[in-house]
Parts: C-alpha cells; sequence; structure tokens
C-alpha cells in the first residue's frame, strides 16, 4: 500500500507540473523581462526557477529527475533500515541522496544562468553591407604634391 501510495503522489505531481504550463512566445517583451534573483529563489523547487524562465520542458526534466531520486531514495532507506549492517545498501542509498544533491544544484545554477540570459540570440543583426569597389569609399585623387612653400 505505501509504495502504491508514492506512485501516486508521483504521477499527480508530474500531471500537475504538465497541466500547469503557460505557451512559449517567440516574440521579446521588454516587460518581459527575466530577473536572476528571482529565478534563483524559486529554483529552490526543482523546476520552479525553468516555470519563471518560460523553459517547461527543463522543468519536467529537474522536477521528475528529483522525484525519481527521491523515491529511489525512500526505497533505499527502507531496506537500509531493515538490514542495517549492509555496506552495499549503505551505498546505494547515500548515491541517491548524492544524485537528489547534484540535480538540485545543476537546477539552481541552470534556472540563474538561463535568466542572466533570457534575450540571448532573440535579436538578430542586421546583414552587413558587403564592401564592393562600386560602395567604397575611395580617397580624392589629386595631382602631384607640391611641398616646396
Amino acid at each position: 500500500m505505501n509504495r502504491s501510495l508514492k506512485h501516486l503522489f508521483l504521477i499527480i505531481l508530474t500531471f500537475g507540473v504538465l497541466s500547469g504550463q503557460t505557451p512559449v512566445e517567440n516574440a521579446v517583451d521588454s516587460s518581459n523581462v527575466k530577473n536572476p534573483s528571482k529565478a534563483l529563489l524559486f529554483s529552490v523547487i526543482p523546476g520552479g526557477g525553468q516555470l519563471y524562465n518560460r523553459r517547461p520542458l527543463k522543468a519536467i526534466l529537474f522536477a521528475s529527475a528529483f522525484a525519481y531520486y527521491g523515491y529511489g531514495y525512500s526505497v533505499a532507506q527502507e531496506e537500509y533500515q531493515a538490514d542495517i549492517t549492509s555496506e552495499s545498501l549503505h551505498r546505494t542509498r547515500n548515491d541517491k541522496v548524492w544524485m537528489m544533491s547534484l540535480i538540485w544544484t545543476l537546477n539552481i545554477l541552470d534556472a540563474y544562468v538561463d535568466a542572466q540570459l533570457w534575450d540571448f540570440g532573440k535579436y538578430e543583426i542586421e546583414d552587413e553591407e558587403v564592401i564592393t569597389d562600386d560602395n567604397m569609399i575611395k580617397p580624392k585623387e589629386v595631382g602631384p604634391i607640391d611641398d616646396t612653400e
């Protein structure tokens, strides 16, 4: 019963994250400037900073990876409590904690950097004019220089 309840919670969490998405807009709006401090604050919850930055796929990736290893940790903790002398169960439990902390840290860094670079690549540089003989500025042609004055 306990495992099925955890599976149900994980499914509800995933669908809740998916249903709360807003469409991504391609146009750059000056009132839509991303604040890196807010992205950092929202990223305390895995995927929150990515939702703030309007990156729903990244948010789903970070939230589901964190939930996967969180669930794996709870299972490993139960198994370790059943046999507390097992070194391999202890190692497995600790590996899950390390993976959760790595995903959480990457989540925070990604949200912060993405907020810093929110408009990178959204502006197009106008085509540079190719210099040809017709449009090149040429020096003024003058006669021979008289330096005897």
